[in-house]
Protein backbone atom coordinates (compact mmCIF):
# COMPACT_ATOMS: atom_id res chain seq x y z
CA UNK A 1 0.00 0.00 0.00
CA UNK A 2 2.79 2.34 0.84
CA UNK A 3 4.37 2.17 -2.43
CA UNK A 4 0.82 2.32 -4.37
CA UNK A 5 0.54 5.67 -2.46
CA UNK A 6 4.16 7.10 -3.24
CA UNK A 7 3.27 6.26 -6.66
CA UNK A 8 0.23 8.41 -6.57
CA UNK A 9 2.25 10.94 -4.61
CA UNK A 10 4.81 10.85 -7.44
CA UNK A 11 2.09 11.20 -10.21
CA UNK A 12 0.88 14.31 -8.63
CA UNK A 13 4.06 16.09 -8.03
CA UNK A 14 4.66 15.82 -11.46
CA UNK A 15 1.16 17.13 -12.61
CA UNK A 16 1.47 19.88 -10.34
CA UNK A 17 4.89 20.77 -11.73
CA UNK A 18 3.27 20.73 -15.29
CA UNK A 19 0.64 22.38 -14.52
CA UNK A 20 2.44 25.29 -12.23
CA UNK A 21 5.49 25.69 -14.44
CA UNK A 22 3.08 26.00 -17.49
CA UNK A 23 0.07 28.61 -16.38
CA UNK A 24 3.39 31.08 -14.34
CA UNK A 25 4.98 30.82 -18.41
CA UNK A 26 1.31 31.56 -19.79
CA UNK A 27 -0.02 33.80 -17.94
CA UNK A 28 2.82 36.27 -15.96
CA UNK A 29 -0.11 38.49 -14.77
CA UNK A 30 -2.12 36.06 -13.13
CA UNK A 31 1.85 34.88 -11.18
CA UNK A 32 0.32 35.74 -7.74
CA UNK A 33 -3.35 33.98 -8.07
CA UNK A 34 -1.60 31.05 -9.67
CA UNK A 35 0.93 30.67 -6.66
CA UNK A 36 -1.79 31.49 -4.02
CA UNK A 37 -4.34 28.83 -5.52
CA UNK A 38 -1.60 25.66 -5.75
CA UNK A 39 -0.58 26.69 -2.08
CA UNK A 40 -4.30 26.20 -1.18
CA UNK A 41 -4.39 22.74 -3.61
CA UNK A 42 -1.74 21.28 -1.75
CA UNK A 43 -2.06 22.19 1.78
CA UNK A 44 -3.40 18.92 2.52
CA UNK A 45 -0.31 16.44 1.39
CA UNK A 46 1.13 16.63 4.78
CA UNK A 47 -2.10 16.67 6.93
CA UNK A 48 -2.92 13.67 4.78
CA UNK A 49 -1.57 10.65 6.63
CA UNK A 50 -3.10 12.35 9.79
CA UNK A 51 -6.67 12.56 8.26
CA UNK A 52 -6.31 9.23 7.20
CA UNK A 53 -5.85 7.78 10.71
CA UNK A 54 -7.77 10.02 12.69
CA UNK A 55 -11.08 10.24 10.73
CA UNK A 56 -13.07 10.84 13.30
CA UNK A 57 -11.33 13.84 15.46
CA UNK A 58 -13.08 17.09 15.59
CA UNK A 59 -10.05 19.23 14.01
CA UNK A 60 -9.52 16.55 11.07
CA UNK A 61 -13.53 17.57 10.73
CA UNK A 62 -12.97 20.59 10.05
CA UNK A 63 -9.80 20.35 7.67
CA UNK A 64 -11.26 17.37 5.66
CA UNK A 65 -14.67 19.88 5.25
CA UNK A 66 -12.79 22.93 3.97
CA UNK A 67 -9.45 22.38 2.66
CA UNK A 68 -10.35 18.76 1.39
CA UNK A 69 -12.85 19.90 -0.91
CA UNK A 70 -10.34 22.45 -2.83
CA UNK A 71 -7.35 19.76 -2.91
CA UNK A 72 -8.80 17.71 -4.49
CA UNK A 73 -10.57 20.02 -6.94
CA UNK A 74 -6.86 21.06 -7.14
CA UNK A 75 -5.81 16.98 -8.06
CA UNK A 76 -8.65 17.77 -11.12
CA UNK A 77 -7.15 20.75 -12.07
CA UNK A 78 -3.53 19.61 -12.38
CA UNK A 79 -4.62 16.07 -14.20
CA UNK A 80 -6.76 18.30 -16.87
CA UNK A 81 -4.80 21.00 -17.31
CA UNK A 82 -1.09 18.92 -17.84
CA UNK A 83 -3.38 16.91 -20.50
CA UNK A 84 -3.91 20.62 -21.88
CA UNK A 85 -0.52 21.09 -22.03
CA UNK A 86 0.38 17.22 -23.37
CA UNK A 87 -2.13 18.14 -26.66
CA UNK A 88 -0.24 21.31 -27.06
CA UNK A 89 2.70 20.50 -27.24
CA UNK A 90 2.56 17.58 -29.70
CA UNK A 91 -0.09 20.26 -31.87
CA UNK A 92 3.38 22.52 -31.67
CA UNK A 93 5.43 19.94 -32.75
CA UNK A 94 3.39 18.56 -35.30
CA UNK A 95 2.41 22.22 -37.03
CA UNK A 96 3.64 25.62 -34.91
CA UNK A 97 7.42 25.22 -34.42
CA UNK A 98 8.43 28.51 -35.99
CA UNK A 99 6.64 30.63 -33.12
CA UNK A 100 7.56 30.05 -29.35
CA UNK A 101 5.36 27.46 -27.54
CA UNK A 102 4.38 29.80 -25.17
CA UNK A 103 2.61 32.17 -27.30
CA UNK A 104 1.09 29.72 -29.62
CA UNK A 105 -0.62 28.00 -26.68
CA UNK A 106 -1.73 31.21 -24.32
CA UNK A 107 -5.02 32.11 -25.73
CA UNK A 108 -5.73 28.21 -26.09
CA UNK A 109 -4.96 28.08 -22.79
CA UNK A 110 -7.37 30.95 -21.56
CA UNK A 111 -9.61 29.63 -23.53
CA UNK A 112 -9.49 26.19 -21.88
CA UNK A 113 -9.56 27.46 -18.34
CA UNK A 114 -12.89 29.54 -19.07
CA UNK A 115 -14.05 25.96 -20.13
CA UNK A 116 -12.85 24.58 -16.81
CA UNK A 117 -14.56 27.70 -14.78
CA UNK A 118 -17.98 26.81 -16.99
CA UNK A 119 -18.29 23.36 -16.20
CA UNK A 120 -17.16 23.66 -12.49
CA UNK A 121 -19.86 26.31 -11.95
CA UNK A 122 -22.60 23.87 -14.18
CA UNK A 123 -21.50 20.60 -11.90
CA UNK A 124 -21.46 22.67 -8.43
CA UNK A 125 -25.04 23.67 -9.23
CA UNK A 126 -26.43 20.08 -10.65
CA UNK A 127 -24.82 18.96 -7.33
CA UNK A 128 -26.38 21.51 -5.11
CA UNK A 129 -29.83 22.19 -6.54
CA UNK A 130 -31.80 19.74 -8.78
CA UNK A 131 -33.30 16.14 -7.01
CA UNK A 132 -34.38 14.15 -9.87
CA UNK A 133 -37.01 11.03 -9.45
CA UNK A 134 -36.01 8.04 -11.36
CA UNK A 135 -39.13 5.43 -11.69
CA UNK A 136 -37.91 2.12 -12.86
CA UNK A 137 -40.26 -1.11 -13.12
CA UNK A 138 -38.40 -4.34 -12.00
CA UNK A 139 -39.88 -7.56 -13.45
CA UNK A 140 -39.80 -10.43 -10.43
CA UNK A 141 -40.07 -14.27 -11.46
CA UNK A 142 -42.70 -15.65 -9.78
CA UNK A 143 -43.71 -12.39 -8.08
CA UNK A 144 -46.51 -13.23 -6.28
CA UNK A 145 -50.31 -11.55 -7.25
CA UNK A 146 -49.95 -9.31 -4.33
CA UNK A 147 -46.78 -8.06 -4.28
CA UNK A 148 -47.68 -6.73 -7.75
CA UNK A 149 -46.65 -2.77 -7.96
CA UNK A 150 -44.81 -3.24 -4.39
CA UNK A 151 -42.92 -0.26 -4.60
CA UNK A 152 -39.00 0.40 -2.89
CA UNK A 153 -37.27 3.98 -2.73
CA UNK A 154 -33.65 3.62 -3.05
CA UNK A 155 -31.44 6.44 -1.64
CA UNK A 156 -27.62 5.68 -1.77
CA UNK A 157 -24.26 8.27 -1.27
CA UNK A 158 -25.97 10.84 0.92
CA UNK A 159 -22.53 11.43 2.77
CA UNK A 160 -23.64 13.79 5.31
CA UNK A 161 -21.05 15.47 6.81
CA UNK A 162 -20.12 18.95 7.86
CA UNK A 163 -21.46 21.38 5.41
CA UNK A 164 -24.79 19.26 4.57
CA UNK A 165 -27.45 21.44 4.46
CA UNK A 166 -30.19 20.16 6.83
CA UNK A 167 -32.80 21.74 4.48
CA UNK A 168 -31.53 19.53 1.40
CA UNK A 169 -31.83 16.47 3.72
CA UNK A 170 -35.44 17.20 4.61
CA UNK A 171 -35.85 18.24 0.68
CA UNK A 172 -34.83 14.19 -0.15
CA UNK A 173 -37.03 13.07 2.75
CA UNK A 174 -40.11 14.63 1.94
CA UNK A 175 -39.44 13.71 -2.61
CA UNK A 176 -39.62 10.29 -0.80
CA UNK A 177 -42.87 10.97 1.65
CA UNK A 178 -44.05 11.95 -2.19
CA UNK A 179 -43.63 8.86 -3.45
CA UNK A 180 -45.51 6.89 -0.88
CA UNK A 181 -43.33 3.16 -1.46
CA UNK A 182 -43.70 0.57 0.71
CA UNK A 183 -40.04 0.93 2.03
CA UNK A 184 -37.13 2.75 1.76
CA UNK A 185 -33.79 1.18 1.72
CA UNK A 186 -30.61 3.17 2.17
CA UNK A 187 -27.84 1.45 0.20
CA UNK A 188 -24.54 3.08 2.40
CA UNK A 189 -22.25 5.97 2.66
CA UNK A 190 -25.03 7.72 4.34
CA UNK A 191 -22.21 9.80 6.33
CA UNK A 192 -19.27 11.13 5.30
CA UNK A 193 -16.71 8.81 7.42
CA UNK A 194 -17.59 9.68 10.67
CA UNK A 195 -20.45 8.79 12.58
CA UNK A 196 -21.04 12.50 14.28
CA UNK A 197 -23.19 12.98 11.74
CA UNK A 198 -25.57 9.88 12.63
CA UNK A 199 -27.70 12.14 14.33
CA UNK A 200 -28.03 14.60 11.41
CA UNK A 201 -29.07 12.22 9.06
CA UNK A 202 -31.78 10.75 11.24
CA UNK A 203 -32.80 14.66 11.74
CA UNK A 204 -32.86 14.58 8.17
CA UNK A 205 -35.02 11.45 7.43
CA UNK A 206 -37.42 12.23 10.04
CA UNK A 207 -40.63 13.50 7.95
CA UNK A 208 -40.61 10.42 6.11
CA UNK A 209 -44.26 8.34 7.84
CA UNK A 210 -43.57 6.26 10.52
CA UNK A 211 -45.41 3.64 8.99
CA UNK A 212 -43.03 3.35 5.83
CA UNK A 213 -39.93 0.82 6.98
CA UNK A 214 -36.41 2.30 6.74
CA UNK A 215 -33.51 -0.37 6.42
CA UNK A 216 -29.98 0.56 5.41
CA UNK A 217 -26.79 -0.71 4.69
CA UNK A 218 -23.04 -0.23 5.93
CA UNK A 219 -20.95 1.38 3.15
CA UNK A 220 -17.06 1.73 2.60
CA UNK A 221 -17.16 5.14 4.45
CA UNK A 222 -19.18 4.53 7.06
CA UNK A 223 -16.10 1.88 7.22
CA UNK A 224 -13.15 4.01 6.98
CA UNK A 225 -14.80 5.89 10.15
CA UNK A 226 -16.04 4.33 13.06
CA UNK A 227 -18.62 1.47 11.75
CA UNK A 228 -18.84 0.26 15.55
CA UNK A 229 -20.17 3.58 16.78
CA UNK A 230 -22.28 4.01 13.69
CA UNK A 231 -23.99 0.76 14.53
CA UNK A 232 -24.49 1.48 17.92
CA UNK A 233 -25.78 5.10 17.00
CA UNK A 234 -28.00 3.89 14.65
CA UNK A 235 -29.61 1.07 17.07
CA UNK A 236 -32.92 1.62 18.24
CA UNK A 237 -33.43 4.56 15.75
CA UNK A 238 -36.24 5.44 12.76
CA UNK A 239 -33.63 3.85 10.29
CA UNK A 240 -33.03 -0.20 10.71
CA UNK A 241 -29.36 -0.81 10.01
CA UNK A 242 -28.72 -4.75 8.36
CA UNK A 243 -25.35 -5.81 8.91
CA UNK A 244 -25.52 -9.00 7.69
CA UNK A 245 -28.78 -9.91 8.34
CA UNK A 246 -32.43 -9.55 6.76
CA UNK A 247 -35.90 -8.81 7.05
CA UNK A 248 -39.45 -10.07 6.32
CA UNK A 249 -41.67 -7.15 4.59
CA UNK A 250 -44.37 -7.66 2.54
CA UNK A 251 -48.32 -7.12 1.22
CA UNK A 252 -50.49 -9.40 2.71
CA UNK A 253 -49.61 -12.97 3.32
CA UNK A 254 -46.60 -12.32 0.64
CA UNK A 255 -43.49 -11.26 1.71
CA UNK A 256 -40.21 -9.93 0.64
CA UNK A 257 -36.89 -10.91 2.11
CA UNK A 258 -34.84 -7.56 2.09
CA UNK A 259 -30.99 -9.16 2.97
CA UNK A 260 -28.54 -6.53 4.12
CA UNK A 261 -25.02 -7.59 3.77
CA UNK A 262 -22.40 -5.63 4.62
CA UNK A 263 -19.36 -3.81 2.71
CA UNK A 264 -16.48 -5.38 1.31
CA UNK A 265 -13.77 -2.49 2.65
CA UNK A 266 -14.43 -4.51 6.59
CA UNK A 267 -12.84 -7.12 4.57
CA UNK A 268 -9.80 -5.74 3.01
CA UNK A 269 -6.26 -5.56 4.15
CA UNK A 270 -4.76 -3.25 6.17
CA UNK A 271 -5.50 -1.75 10.00
CA UNK A 272 -8.84 -0.80 8.40
CA UNK A 273 -9.90 -4.77 8.21
CA UNK A 274 -12.73 -5.62 10.04
CA UNK A 275 -13.11 -9.43 9.79
CA UNK A 276 -16.30 -9.39 12.05
CA UNK A 277 -17.76 -6.93 9.94
CA UNK A 278 -17.14 -8.16 6.47
CA UNK A 279 -19.92 -9.28 3.99
CA UNK A 280 -21.69 -12.76 5.05
CA UNK A 281 -24.42 -13.35 2.63
CA UNK A 282 -24.98 -16.87 4.55
CA UNK A 283 -26.18 -14.63 8.14
CA UNK A 284 -27.85 -12.00 4.88
CA UNK A 285 -29.85 -14.97 4.36
CA UNK A 286 -30.47 -16.78 7.59
CA UNK A 287 -34.36 -17.01 8.10
CA UNK A 288 -35.48 -16.35 5.15
CA UNK A 289 -38.58 -18.16 3.81
CA UNK A 290 -37.95 -20.42 0.69
CA UNK A 291 -40.38 -18.81 -1.69
CA UNK A 292 -39.89 -15.56 -0.77
CA UNK A 293 -37.93 -13.04 -3.40
CA UNK A 294 -34.95 -11.51 -1.64
CA UNK A 295 -33.56 -8.58 -2.62
CA UNK A 296 -30.25 -8.08 -1.65
CA UNK A 297 -29.38 -4.30 -0.25
CA UNK A 298 -25.99 -4.05 -0.29
CA UNK A 299 -23.63 -0.89 -1.16
CA UNK A 300 -21.12 -1.61 -3.80
CA UNK A 301 -21.80 -3.62 -7.15
CA UNK A 302 -19.67 -6.50 -6.41
CA UNK A 303 -22.71 -7.69 -4.21
CA UNK A 304 -24.06 -9.38 -7.56
CA UNK A 305 -21.09 -11.66 -7.88
CA UNK A 306 -22.60 -12.91 -4.65
CA UNK A 307 -25.88 -12.89 -5.32
CA UNK A 308 -25.72 -14.40 -9.37
CA UNK A 309 -24.55 -17.59 -6.96
CA UNK A 310 -27.72 -17.72 -5.09
CA UNK A 311 -30.16 -16.90 -7.88
CA UNK A 312 -31.01 -13.94 -6.03
CA UNK A 313 -33.98 -11.85 -7.68
CA UNK A 314 -32.98 -8.69 -7.39
CA UNK A 315 -29.32 -6.64 -5.82
CA UNK A 316 -29.92 -2.50 -4.95
CA UNK A 317 -26.56 -0.82 -4.88
CA UNK A 318 -24.98 2.62 -5.23
CA UNK A 319 -21.02 3.35 -4.58
CA UNK A 320 -20.20 4.47 -8.03
CA UNK A 321 -22.08 8.24 -8.16
CA UNK A 322 -21.92 7.64 -12.16
CA UNK A 323 -18.64 8.76 -11.37
CA UNK A 324 -20.24 12.49 -10.69
CA UNK A 325 -20.18 13.07 -14.18
CA UNK A 326 -21.43 11.35 -17.39
CA UNK A 327 -24.22 11.66 -19.94
CA UNK A 328 -27.48 9.92 -18.85
CA UNK A 329 -29.40 10.26 -22.16
CA UNK A 330 -26.37 7.64 -23.55
CA UNK A 331 -26.19 5.76 -20.31
CA UNK A 332 -22.63 6.82 -20.22
CA UNK A 333 -20.72 7.91 -16.80
CA UNK A 334 -16.95 8.28 -16.21
CA UNK A 335 -17.41 5.48 -13.68
CA UNK A 336 -18.48 3.41 -16.39
CA UNK A 337 -14.39 3.77 -17.66
CA UNK A 338 -13.35 1.73 -14.90
CA UNK A 339 -16.14 -0.39 -13.70
CA UNK A 340 -18.55 -3.08 -15.58
CA UNK A 341 -21.67 -1.82 -13.80
CA UNK A 342 -22.15 1.74 -13.22
CA UNK A 343 -25.61 3.16 -13.09
CA UNK A 344 -29.03 1.71 -14.01
CA UNK A 345 -30.25 -1.66 -14.44
CA UNK A 346 -28.84 -4.97 -15.53
CA UNK A 347 -29.77 -8.29 -15.86
CA UNK A 348 -27.42 -11.93 -15.81
CA UNK A 349 -29.38 -15.31 -16.29
CA UNK A 350 -32.04 -14.71 -13.09
CA UNK A 351 -30.96 -11.89 -10.99
CA UNK A 352 -30.69 -8.34 -11.70
CA UNK A 353 -28.73 -5.00 -10.45
CA UNK A 354 -29.88 -1.61 -9.73
CA UNK A 355 -27.10 1.03 -9.32
CA UNK A 356 -28.55 4.45 -8.42
CA UNK A 357 -26.05 7.22 -9.18
CA UNK A 358 -26.60 8.49 -5.53
CA UNK A 359 -28.57 11.41 -3.62
CA UNK A 360 -25.26 13.76 -2.50
CA UNK A 361 -21.84 13.84 -3.51
CA UNK A 362 -18.09 13.63 -2.11
CA UNK A 363 -16.02 15.55 -0.72
CA UNK A 364 -16.64 18.07 -3.30
CA UNK A 365 -20.22 19.46 -4.48
CA UNK A 366 -19.62 18.76 -8.44
CA UNK A 367 -21.70 16.57 -10.39
CA UNK A 368 -21.96 17.48 -13.84
CA UNK A 369 -24.59 15.38 -15.88
CA UNK A 370 -25.57 13.34 -13.24
CA UNK A 371 -27.42 15.37 -10.53
CA UNK A 372 -28.75 13.67 -7.70
CA UNK A 373 -31.61 11.17 -7.35
CA UNK A 374 -34.21 9.29 -5.47
CA UNK A 375 -34.87 5.81 -7.40
CA UNK A 376 -38.36 4.59 -7.56
CA UNK A 377 -37.98 0.47 -8.02
CA UNK A 378 -41.91 -1.21 -9.03
CA UNK A 379 -42.12 -4.55 -9.27
CA UNK A 380 -43.64 -6.89 -11.39
CA UNK A 381 -44.25 -10.21 -12.74
CA UNK A 382 -41.48 -11.34 -15.26
CA UNK A 383 -44.70 -13.65 -17.13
Amino acid sequence: MSWVFFLIVAAFALFNFVTIRSLLAFHPRWRSLIIVTAVAGNLVWPLLPFILSARTNPYIRLVRATLGPIWFSWLIVVFVYSAFVAIMSIIWIVAARRRRFVDFSRRSSIAWLAVLVLLALIGVYHALVPLRVERVTVAIRNLDPQLVGYRVALLSDLHVGLFTRPSRLTRTAETVRAERPAIVAIAGDFIDDDPFFVPKLLKGLSSIPSDIPIVAALGNHEMYGNPEEVIRGMAGSRVELLVNRGKEVGRGSAKLWVAGLSDFAAAAGGRRARPGLAPDLDKAMAGSAPNAPTILLAHQPDAFTLARRRGIALTIAGHTHGGQFGIRAIRWSLAGVFLPFDMGLYRREDSQLYITTGAGYWLVPFRLGMSPEVVILTLTPSN
